[in-house]
C-alpha cells in the first residue's frame, strides 16, 4: 500500500528511535540521491521510492521491514577493528562509477580534513598580528597526527560541529559520529586510522 513520505517517516522513526545505530529518519522526506537510483538508503538497506498520483511514496511493508531490521540490530562497540582511512588528496582520483557509490571512509576523511583546515585557518587568522607559521606548519592539517586525526585537530573539535549541522553529518541515513560519541562511549579515532 503506498504511503506518504511523512507517514513513512513516522512509521520508521517509532521503532528505530532506540536502535543501536543512530539514524536520520528525515532522509525519507528529503530523499537524497533519488534521481540517481530511485531508493533511499539506511546503511545497506535500500527503501524503494514509488511515484503515485504525481507524488513520491513508499510501500508500507518496505518501511516496516527496514524499521524492524534496525530495531533488531545488535551492535557491539567493544569489537573494534583498525580501518585504514584514505590519505588527503588535493584532487580526488576516481572512477566515474565509483563516484556515485557511497563510501563512508571517504566521507569521514572529508569531514576530518575539512575540520582540520578550518582550525588551521582560524589559528592563522589570529596569528596575523604575531609571528607567522612556517610552510610545513601550515600544511600539517593534511597529515594524520598521533591521535588519528589530521593536523592538531582533537576529537572534541572534530565532533562539535556535528551537533550544529546534523543534516550534514550522516552517511546513508546513519549518523556515525553519534555512534562513536554516544552515551557511555569515550569517542576517539582509535580504530579508524
Amino acid at each position: 500500500m503506498p504511503i506518504s513520505r511523512e507517514y513513512a517517516r513516522s512509521l520508521f522513526a517509532d521503532p528505530t528511535q532506540s536502535a543501536p545505530v543512530p539514524l536520520d529518519p528525515d532522509e525519507l522526506l528529503h530523499m537524497p540521491g533519488l534521481r540517481q537510483h530511485g531508493h533511499v538508503f539506511f546503511g545497506d538497506i535500500a527503501v524503494r521510492c514509488y511515484k503515485h498520483k504525481a507524488r513520491w511514496t513508499y510501500d508500507e511493508r518496505d518501511i516496516r521491514a527496514a524499521g524492524r531490521a534496525f530495531a533488531d540490530m545488535e551492535v557491539r562497540l567493544d569489537d573494534v577493528a583498525d580501518v585504514q582511512l584514505p590519505a588527503y588528496r588535493d584532487i580526488p582520483e576516481h572512477d566515474p562509477e565509483e563516484w556515485h557509490r557511497p563510501n563512508w571512509r571517504r566521507q569521514l576523511v572529508s569531514w576530518m580534513f575539512n575540520q582540520a583546515l578550518r582550525k588551521m585557518l582560524r589559528e592563522t587568522r589570529h596569528e596575523r598580528l604575531g609571528a607567522s607559521r612556517h610552510d610545513d606548519e601550515r600544511d600539517s592539517w593534511r597529515h594524520i597526527g598521533a591521535n588519528g586525526l589530521p593536523g592538531e585537530l582533537t576529537w572534541e573539535e572534530f565532533v562539535a560541529p556535528s551537533s550544529r549541522y546534523q543534516y550534514l553529518q550522516n552517511i546513508a541515513g546513519t549518523r556515525p559520529l553519534e555512534l562513536l560519541t554516544g552515551p557511555g562511549r569515550a569517542g576517539s579515532c582509535r580504530g579508524l586510522t
